[in-house]
């Protein structure tokens, strides 16, 4: 019995080693149940020294050094976990998803401040598309109101276990064509899955470097960040 008793106790303690390699003290006790049971996790994290991944994983380490490269004003986070067994091919999926840029066109955002669903993206439009030495860059232009069209650069690489999808705005963004709001590269998106003993764990954190006006502060944080946990939703939901 007592036998029986310790290797339970050292199998909850392995697994909870595991958790806590891929994330820290900011993602709550709560959040950790969120995840554990299936549910996605949608997080307004504020700032890079807010994120809840760790730099245990390549990955995790990858993700912080953009984040933390970039130092966003506005920054949202997306957990979910996935049994390994019946999503062998996840990394696969993940791309097929993400570079279905039709599929875009019609994702349903709520809008806070008209108390009514819009496209996320009214528009979305490949232009290039090439692969080298197993690294995919795809640069697409994105209509999203109010912000206009997003020319996107986009990377990803996956291997069977693994995937990393990143995205970067390559123009200068406006606010309803009234005032700049966000200069070229300082909007970036990341999203991740890896395996986590028998589980997937897919994390998607966007970000915004954008000066912070008083009068439409909270205004356009609504904006940035319910469009990025929109988009990380609709990757997730879809596989």
């Amino acid at each position: 019995m007592k036998k029986t008793l310790f290797l339970t106790a050292i199998l909850v303690l392995s697994m909870s080693f595991i958790h806590a390699g891929s994330f820290n003290s900011n993602l709550s006790s709560s959040e950790k149940k969120t995840v554990d049971s299936g549910k996605t996790l949608l997080k307004n994290t504020g700032k890079a020294k807010k994120m809840c991944i760790t730099d245990e994983t390549d990955l995790g380490k990858r993700v912080r050094s953009v984040m933390n490269k970039l130092d966003p004003s506005y920054m949202a986070e997306a957990i979910q976990k996935f049994p390994y067994k019946g999503y062998e091919d996840l990394p696969e999926v993940m791309e097929e998803i993400i570079t279905d840029f039709d599929s875009y066109i019609g994702i349903p955002y709520w809008s806070e401040e008209h108390d009514r669903y819009f496209d996320l993206y009214s528009a979305a439009e490949k232009i290039s598309d090439e692969t080298k030495n197993g690294t995919r860059r795809i640069v697409a232009d994105l209509k999203m109101s109010p912000f206009g069209v997003i020319k996107t650069d986009i990377i990803i690489e996956k291997t069977e276990d693994s995937f990393y999808y990143e995205s970067t705005n390559l123009n200068q963004l406006r606010y309803k064509d009234k005032m700049d709001c966000v200069s070229p590269k300082h909007q970036k998106s990341v999203i991740i899955a890896f395996r986590e003993g028998d589980s997937w764990i897919v994390y998607g954190a966007g970000a915004v470097d954008a000066p912070k006006i008083p009068f439409l502060s909270g205004r356009v944080e609504t904006s940035f960040i319910n469009r990025i946990k929109t988009f990380c939703k609709f990757c997730i939901d879809r596989v």
